[in-house]
């Protein structure tokens, strides 16, 4: 499926977001988002009019066309999500740890910076490409969520970050990383926010190409985790929800540039990342 996505539809959509958050606080701020919105409706000077084709697709046709730009600064995701889980990486001694859909990389090499022996896996090649070649002190291997390529109750420390939206059955994988966990073990899961789901977001990426797509997610409530947290015998230690702040909602694309007040009120304040800590019971 691909949606034809034209600069005016984004931008009416983040200025509907902006005024329903914001509808009962200010007269004359409601009156701007309004004007605004007729503005880009009206057509402006045609610019409203460009688009851009958006297909959505699986997880291994978008992460082999992101791996090119994944690392690039400006993904406002990770920018709440990454100090959240680094600073509870600090609570956590060195041991295993495996770093599943490790994608390029970036916690596993942190956590080989605090001393832990760290096994990434991933489903996509060219993701392993490229955290092979920059961080060759882990070890690296191809593989499923639902299907990870490692012995039971072998790890310390399972991390997986930023994945689970794109599995559809999210009981059998957080079961699967269970598996590998030892008893007493810690487990740190983080996620696009539910809430910021419901507001559109999603894992929209840009290729080196300049290409754009976004890989197909499925959102899961605190509930879904809860019940699959239940069935893989995993205890909450705690529950974080970083929000967005004026840096990330200066990142929203377009909507930065067009309508940058829409932008920051649309979005500062919205928690981006669901972040779990858990200890297997």
């Amino acid at each position: 499926m691909t949606r034809h996505l034209r600069l005016g539809e984004f931008l009416v959509g983040v200025e509907g977001i902006a005024l329903m958050r914001h509808l009962f606080e200010d007269d004359a701020v409601t009156a701007q988002r309004i004007e605004e919105i007729r503005h880009i409706v009206s057509g402006g000077d045609g610019v409203y009019q460009l688009g851009v084709d958006v297909p959505i697709v699986d997880s291994a046709s978008g992460y082999r066309r992101w791996s090119q730009t994944y690392d690039s600064p400006g993904n406002p995701l990770i920018e709440v999500e990454q100090p959240v889980v680094w600073t509870i990486f600090e609570s956590i001694p060195p041991g295993p740890a495996l770093d599943a859909a490790c994608g390029s990389g970036r916690h596993a090499r942190r956590l080989l910076e605090r001393g832990h022996q760290v096994v990434g896996v991933d489903s996509s090649p060219e993701m392993l490409e490229k955290a092979n070649a920059s961080i060759p002190r882990a070890v690296f291997r191809q593989g499923d969520l639902t299907s990870l390529p490692a012995e039971s109750t072998s790890f310390d420390l399972v991390v997986c970050a930023l994945a689970l939206e794109h599995v559809a059955n999210l009981t059998d994988a957080i079961e699967e990383l269970s598996r590998v966990l030892r008893p007493g073990g810690r487990m740190i899961l983080s996620e696009l926010h539910p809430t910021a789901v419901g507001l559109g977001g999603a894992a929209y990426f840009q290729d080196a190409q300049g290409g754009a797509g976004v890989v197909r997610g499925f959102g899961h409530l605190h509930s879904d985790y809860l019940a699959a947290f239940r069935v893989a015998e995993l205890v909450v230690n705690q529950c974080l929800e970083p929000r967005f702040g004026p840096a990330e909602a200066a990142m929203q694309g377009p909507a930065s540039q067009f309508i940058p007040d829409a932008a920051a009120a649309a979005y500062i304040g919205v928690p981006g990342a669901l972040i779990w800590d858990l200890v297997h019971s």
